[in-house]
C-alpha cells in the first residue's frame, strides 16, 4: 500500500517521470522531415525611372519551392538515437524507483522500530511502577528506608525519559515516512502493520550477483547509453554526406513566363564532420568505461549488502537465543530476590538497566536486519522471495 502511494504522489518520482516525456518529445522531433521552403523575390525593377510601369511587366519575379532531402539515412539514424534516449530515461526512472523503494523501506522500518521501542519503554515503566508501588507499602510499614525508596523513585526518571524519547522518535519517523509518500506530515494518527520480526532469505552470493547484473536499472541504463553512443557515431558519420535540396518554381522575366528549377548540393571538400565523429567516438569510450565502473559498483554493493545480512542474522540469532533470555531470567530473579530482601537496591537497578538495554539492542538488531535485507534487495534491483 505504501509503495503504491509513493508511486502516485512522491514529488521526486513525478519529476523524474517528466524526463520520459522530454525524451519522447525529442523522438517526435527526430522523426520529422525538414520543412519545405517558399521563395518569392523580385529584382531589376526600374524604380527610379520616370515611368517604371507595372512591377509584373518590368522586373524579374521568382516564385519557387524547395525541399531538403536528407541523405545517408540521417532521419532514421537520428530517430534511433532519440529512441535510445527514451529507453535511457525509462531505465533511469526505474533506478530512481529502486532507490526510493529502499528509502521507503528504511523509513517504514524506522517507524516500526520507534513503535517497538515506545511499547518497550511503556512496558518497562509499567513493570517498574509495580515495584515502586510495592516498595511504597513497605516504606510506609518501615521495611524500606526513605533513602532507598527515594532512590527507587528517582531511578524511574531514566525509564520515563525513555518513554518520552521513544514517543518523539515515533512521531518524527512517521513525519519522515509521510514526507516520502507525498502526504501531509501533520497526519500522524496512523499505525504500521509490519513488525520487525521477519525471516531472512537464504540465497547464494553468486546467484545474487548474477541477478543484479541482469536487473539493476542503473546498469541497464548505462548499457543503453553505450548503445546510444554507437548510434550517435553512425549519425555523425552520415552527417559527412551532404543533403540535396532541389527547387522548382515560376519565373517571370519582364513579359516572359518561364519555369525555374535547380538543385543545391554542398561540396564536402574541407568539412566532412570529422570533429563530430571524433567526439562521438570519444564519448562512446567514456560510456564504456562508465559501464565497467557501474558493473564493479553493482558487484561491490551486492557483496557488502550480503555481508551485512549475514552479520545481522548472526547478531539477531545470538540475541534471540542467548542474551535476551538471559537478561529476562536475570530480571525475574532480581525482582524476586529484591522483594524477598535478598538483593540490594543497586543490584536490582543494575539488572533492570541491563534488561532494558538488552531489549532495546534486540529491537535495534531486528531493524538492522530488515534494513540489511532491504539494502540487499536494492543492490540486486528486485525483491527477494519471502
Amino acid at each position: 500500500m505504501a509503495t503504491e502511494i509513493m508511486m502516485a504522489k512522491n514529488p521526486t518520482l513525478l519529476r523524474e517521470r517528466q524526463n520520459i516525456a522530454v525524451a519522447r518529445g525529442g523522438l517526435v522531433g527526430a522523426q520529422k522531415r525538414p520543412n519545405p521552403e517558399f521563395q518569392l523575390s523580385s529584382e531589376s525593377y526600374p524604380l527610379f525611372d520616370s515611368h517604371p510601369g507595372p512591377l509584373i511587366n518590368n522586373s524579374e519575379t521568382i516564385l519557387a519551392f524547395s525541399q531538403t532531402i536528407e541523405t545517408a539515412g540521417k532521419r532514421g539514424k537520428r530517430t534511433a538515437v532519440a529512441m535510445q534516449d527514451v529507453q535511457v530515461s525509462q531505465s533511469s526512472l526505474e533506478d530512481v524507483i529502486r532507490q526510493l523503494k529502499l528509502e521507503l523501506k528504511s523509513r517504514y522500518f524506522a517507524v516500526s522500530l520507534a513503535k517497538a521501542q515506545y511499547d518497550l519503554a511503556q512496558g518497562i515503566v509499567s513493570e517498574y511502577d509495580k515495584v515502586v508501588k510495592v516498595n511504597e507499602a513497605r516504606y510506609k510499614q518501615g521495611e524500606v528506608s526513605g533513602f532507598e525508596f527515594s532512590r527507587l523513585q528517582t531511578e524511574r526518571l531514566r525509564f520515563f525519559n525513555d518513554v518520552v524519547e521513544a514517543e518523539l522518535q515515533l512521531k518524527n519517523s512517521k513525519v519522515a515516512l509521510l514526507e516520502l509518500l507525498g502526504a501531509d506530515p501533520g497526519i500522524t494518527d496512523f499505525d504500521v502493520t509490519d513488525t520487525l520480526n521477519s525471516a531472512s532469505p537464504s540465497i547464494a552470493l553468486p546467484d545474487l550477483q548474477q541477478q543484479a547484473l541482469q536487473a539493476r536499472a542503473d546498469l541497464i541504463a548505462q548499457r543503453q547509453r553505450v548503445e546510444r553512443g554507437s548510434q550517435e557515431i553512425r549519425l555523425q558519420k552520415s552527417e559527412a554526406v551532404p543533403n540535396i535540396t532541389p527547387s522548382f518554381g515560376y519565373k517571370r522575366t519582364f513579359n516572359q513566363n518561364t519555369v525555374a528549377f535547380g538543385v543545391n548540393i554542398p561540396i564536402p571538400l574541407f568539412n566532412r564532420n570529422q570533429g563530430g565523429v571524433a567526439q562521438a567516438n570519444a564519448q562512446l569510450e567514456q560510456q564504456r568505461y562508465e559501464q565497467t565502473r557501474v558493473e564493479l559498483e553493482v558487484r561491490r554493493d551486492v557483496q557488502q549488502a550480503f555481508n551485512s545480512v549475514q552479520a545481522q542474522n548472526q547478531r539477531v540469532e545470538a540475541l534471540q537465543k542467548t542474551y535476551v533470555p538471559s537478561a529476562r531470567r536475570a530480571r525475574d530473579i532480581a525482582e524476586s530476590s529484591y522483594r524477598l530482601g535478598a538483593l540490594e537496591l543497586i543490584g536490582f537497578l543494575d539488572v533492570q538497566r541491563a534488561y532494558r538495554e538488552a531489549l532495546r539492542t534486540y529491537n535495534q538488531a531486528l531493524f538492522d536486519q530488515r534494513a540489511a535485507v532491504a539494502l540487499l534487495e536494492a543492490a540486486i534491483g528486485k525483491d527477494l522471495p519471502k
